[in-house]
């Protein structure tokens, strides 16, 4: 649930920050007739959303695969290259696109990452989680 806080803030922020400092029209999909503040809060919602569903299906491949971390990594990686294709294709600026492309990239590399990462770490097993646990006599 933190990671899914952070990246919806993360995105509110970068989205905030391109569209006023630089006036490029992030995310792609809100267009530039959409205020600054609705087009971020909608990019960082989508955002959390799909960190919580990325986070849902971890935990679904960690209950029924033999190796859930090689399986989230091949999928999130080709959600991932799809999200940061998808701006590519619109009919929209140039600068735009490729904001928007960069960011999904970055997220959802970042997401990803994290989630392996995370699951890997937890799934090792300490020594002293042994027979001969610490405090037992």
């Amino acid at each position: 649930m933190s990671a899914a806080l952070v990246g919806g803030g993360l995105a509110f922020a970068v989205t905030i920050g391109l569209r006023s400092a630089f006036g490029v029209e992030v995310p792609v999909f809100a267009g530039g007739h959409t205020a600054a503040a609705p087009a971020a809060t909608s990019y960082a919602l989508c955002a959390a959303a799909a960190t919580i569903q990325a986070t849902a299906l971890m935990h679904l491949l960690l209950s029924s695969s033999a190796r859930p971390v090689r399986a989230f990594a091949w999928i999130g990686g080709i959600a991932v290259a799809l999200l940061a294709i998808l701006p590519l294709t619109l009919h929209a600026r140039l600068d735009a696109a490729l904001a928007t492309s960069a960011i999904n990239l970055a997220s959802g590399s970042a997401v990803v990452a994290l989630l392996c990462a995370v699951v890997a770490a937890t799934s090792r097993e300490l020594p002293w989680d042994g027979p001969f646990r610490r405090g037992r006599p």
